[in-house]
């Protein structure tokens, strides 16, 4: 072969290795980029719809997520609502209304790890009705490191579970009733965000787009 030849081949793989890394999946830049895309008030009324039609059962309950950045990058505020049908409350011997709202820190490269999300719930003397993510306080915020999930971005889509071994069960049964609503799983995709909770005491998987 001639050195020229040679060459251009060289420089051919070149160029394909390069278009190959720049088309190919990519991390967000920042954990500013996490918040932007996170960020919203996700709402499953067509999941509900859905088991509605089907006569699905337990039939699912209408959920808002709204997931807030605050002023500190990393750091979101999450919202969790769920609206229970009176005669599924009735049953379940519930309130018709619940609430849940979480500090989620967002952290990357951690002991290998590509993405981790911290959980973080809220102080007793702390009355969650004047929590702000404008005025964010750390202080306010005892760390749920043990519930932490991990995962990675590529492009616009993300993706963290629970790990099978996390002692997260243990830990937070200190959190009463709203440890229902403590995401074990989250995967975020275009206005797409899946959040497991538990429902009736077992695992269910929330199917909200995102409505603002």
């Amino acid at each position: 072969m001639h050195a020229s030849s040679a060459s251009q081949l060289m420089i051919l793989a070149a160029v394909a290795l390069a278009q190959s890394a720049h088309s190919g999946p990519q991390h967000p830049a920042a954990l500013a980029d996490i918040d932007a895309l996170v960020s919203g008030r996700y709402d499953n009324a067509a999941q509900v719809a859905r088991g509605k039609k089907t006569g699905e059962s337990p039939a699912p309950q209408h959920v808002t997520i709204t997931i807030e950045p605050t002023q500190r990058e990393g750091w979101e505020l999450w919202r969790i609502h769920m609206d229970v049908d009176p005669a599924v409350a009735r049953d379940a011997g519930s309130d018709t209304s619940l609430d849940a709202v979480w500090a989620m820190n967002v952290l990357r490269q951690v002991a290998g790890k590509p993405l981790q999300f911290v959980p973080y719930t809220l102080l007793h003397s702390v009355d969650a009705a004047t929590v702000k993510a404008s005025s964010f306080d750390q202080s306010q915020w005892l760390s749920i490191e043990a519930c932490a999930l991990d995962g990675n971005a590529r492009g616009t889509h993300i993706i963290a579970q629970l790990p099978a071994d996390a002692m997260c069960v243990a830990v937070s049964m200190s959190l009463g009733g709203k440890r229902a609503f403590l995401p074990s799983r989250i995967e975020r995709d275009g206005d797409r965000l899946q959040a497991d909770l538990i429902y009736f005491g077992k695992p269910w998987r929330v199917d909200a787009r995102k409505a603002t």
